[in-house]
């Protein structure tokens, strides 16, 4: 059996698994909640967790590239990066599947598995970064605008277009 089919196989436990390990990276009492309802209205982080985590999977079983892999992780890895979580805790949920992969996948297999791991790892990396830059451009254009709203009360400089405010965003 090669890799794919194993992990098509052991889908369920897998996704379980990688989910409770996801979750498990949030503190003990938000962990139990995220955990316990997979409902979009009543717990909207962990069902997109849950739901990028099937997705990510999937995409892995069949052919993915990095743009597909970052779009998929979009989801999950833009939640994390406005939670209070460092780089490495953002994107530490990834490397819980090898742990996950040892006990599923065979000797022989397990560093294929293993690749296709730091794989998602570095376009979770990716995405995290991408989504942190979106994150400072946002405050820095609200910080100027704002600047630029006090200047304009105190009849400093005139009125400001929208394209001179985001012009850091073409820089």
């Amino acid at each position: 059996m090669d890799l794919k089919q194993i992990l098509k196989k052991n889908r369920k436990l897998f996704i379980e698994k990688w989910f409770q390990a996801a979750i498990d990276t949030y503190p003990l009492q938000t962990a139990k909640i995220l955990g316990k309802d997979s409902n979009r209205f009543d717990n909207p982080i962990g069902a997109v967790t849950h739901e990028s985590i099937e997705d990510i999977f999937d995409l892995v079983t069949e052919n993915f590239n990095q743009e597909t892999l970052e779009k998929a992780l979009d989801p999950i890895i833009r939640i994390r990066a406005v939670q209070a979580f460092c780089p490495s805790e953002a994107v530490s949920f990834v490397f819980a599947l090898k742990q996950i992969g040892e006990n599923f996948i065979d000797r022989n297999l397990i560093r294929e598995f293993d690749k296709i791991v730091d794989q998602i790892a570095l376009a979770s990396f990716n995405k995290y970064m991408k989504c942190k830059q979106e994150i400072f451009l946002l405050k820095a254009t609200e910080s100027k605008r704002r600047i630029h709203r006090a200047f304009e009360r105190a009849g400093l400089v005139a009125e400001l277009k929208e394209e001179d405010l985001l012009g850091s965003k073409n820089s």
